[in-house]
């Protein structure tokens, strides 16, 4: 219930500007137009204007990040009939530009500009919530307070200050500790939580509707996360043009690998690691309920990441006694998602090869 009421709030807060271009000064006026409301103590202005900067600033974000994944996904003809000298590779690169500018351009005017692209990195580290907990408590809205504090929080884990203030809003009566959110939670989060707790309580079904949900909505998660990478506004230029490109690439692969901490929320240390896990879950939960072809592609799907496991040998073993050998199937979905992380390690493993200090960026010494 709690999901559908954030997903109904989200929808609601982004018919706002629907039918206009999200600028990003926008959200930058109106992030410092809060900061000087809570310098003066205005608190009922300061509450309405970070509100609506994290508003405006979710569906800029939103829609920055369908601009790429679009153009990404685009299938572009090619005017090259033979790759000489690597022309084609070009050539898309410069079909996904023209895309890309103008998808930005109608929908986001002023992110090309570099004066405004500041207040990125402020609302990626949640900072209207460090200012909002206060204006909320200020308004003896406490229940708000806390949710603004913990959000904030969880951004900055070691946040002493902020933890402190978290604690103190959970001994107040009119807080209910387990109403306390984390206004940013992906769904994903939820859903998983949701399995979890539907498998402690033998409840199969729901423990297979969540987990499925948790997949799919981490790697539309992990895929925006990946596209807010190719924004690169600190990369350095080289004389030397491959070397420029080396370390663009490696930066953006470093940057999408690391779109995968999001699960250290909960002890992962790799989507590989996640995945497999929820996948052990699923093929128990297919089990006992009799779907053994589920349970038998959830085995196939977790051994192509982890062929040697001893417990998924033996698995398939006992599964084979239920199912024609043609139910170990893969998922393409997750055998895609392991190959290109694969295969996105390997490529980085190769840039640091000669790398005394793994550092990031190869050196121009020609």
């Amino acid at each position: 219930m709690k999901l559908l009421i954030r997903e109904i709030i989200i929808v609601l807060m982004s018919l706002i500007v629907i039918n206009e271009s999200v600028k990003l000064s926008a959200v930058k006026n109106k992030y410092h137009k809060g900061v000087k409301a809570y310098t003066d103590e205005r608190w009922t202005e300061c509450i309405a204007q970070f509100e609506e900067s994290i508003s405006l600033y979710r569906v800029y974000r939103k829609r920055i990040i369908n601009c790429r994944l679009k153009c990404n996904r685009n299938q572009y003809n090619s005017e090259i009939q033979n790759n000489i000298e690597d022309l084609k590779i070009y050539e898309l690169l410069l079909k996904k530009t023209v895309c890309l500018k103008q998808c930005i351009e109608s929908v986001a005017d002023t992110h090309l500009q570099e004066e405004f692209q500041d207040i990125i990195p402020i609302m990626s580290a949640r900072k209207p919530f460090e200012y909002l907990h206060v204006c909320y408590f200020q308004m003896n809205a406490l229940p708000k307070a806390a949710s603004a504090a913990y959000t904030f929080h969880v951004g900055h884990p070691d946040d002493i200050t902020m933890l402190n203030n978290v604690k103190y809003y959970s001994q107040q009566p009119e807080v209910d500790v387990n109403e306390i959110e984390d206004l940013l939670i992906e769904n994903f989060m939820i859903y998983y939580k949701n399995g979890k707790d539907a498998y402690n309580k033998n409840d199969w079904e729901k423990t297979i509707t969540n987990f499925e949900e948790a997949i799919k909505d981490y790697f539309s998660v992990e895929n925006n996360c990946r596209a807010e990478c190719e924004l690169q506004p600190d990369q350095q230029i080289s004389s030397e043009f491959i070397i420029t490109i080396a370390n663009n690439v490696a930066s953006l692969l470093h940057c999408q690998q690391q779109c995968q901490d999001i699960l250290k929320k909960f002890s992962y240390q790799s989507g590989i690691e996640f995945l497999t896990d929820v996948l052990d879950y699923l093929q128990i939960s297919y089990y006992y309920t009799k779907d053994y072809e589920g349970a038998a592609e959830a085995v196939s799907t977790y051994m192509v990441m982890i062929p040697d496991a001893e417990d998924m040998i033996e698995n398939k073993k006992f599964y084979s006694s239920l199912v024609d050998k043609e139910a170990f199937v893969n998922r393409s979905d997750i055998v895609y998602y392991f190959k290109r992380d694969t295969y996105e390690k390997m490529i980085l493993n190769l840039f640091h090869k000669d790398s005394d200090e793994g550092s990031f960026k190869i050196k121009d010494e020609l």
